[in-house]
């Protein structure tokens, strides 16, 4: 993810790592491709973010393909 304050001018990367699944239990559709939160300091202001897929690819070289998306949000 790439994103940008608009109010400061303030921009950053951060990467989604898989989220570790429950493996005791049967997986379900909502458990093949789930990503654990990740946190970053933006600041007050409008927020845009958008997905960068396979900037970071995994390791094990495995990657879902997703389609890329763009959001805006405002920051208290």
């Amino acid at each position: 993810m790439s994103w940008r304050n608009l109010t400061t001018g303030v921009a950053g990367t951060t990467a989604l790592r898989l989220a570790e699944r429950d493996r005791g239990g049967p997986t379900g559709p909502e458990d093949r491709c789930r990503y654990a939160a990740a946190t970053v300091v933006t600041g007050s202001g409008t927020i845009v973010a958008v997905a960068d897929v396979g900037a970071h690819p995994p390791v094990d070289g495995y990657q879902v393909l997703v389609h890329p998306g763009l959001g805006s949000f405002p920051v208290p």
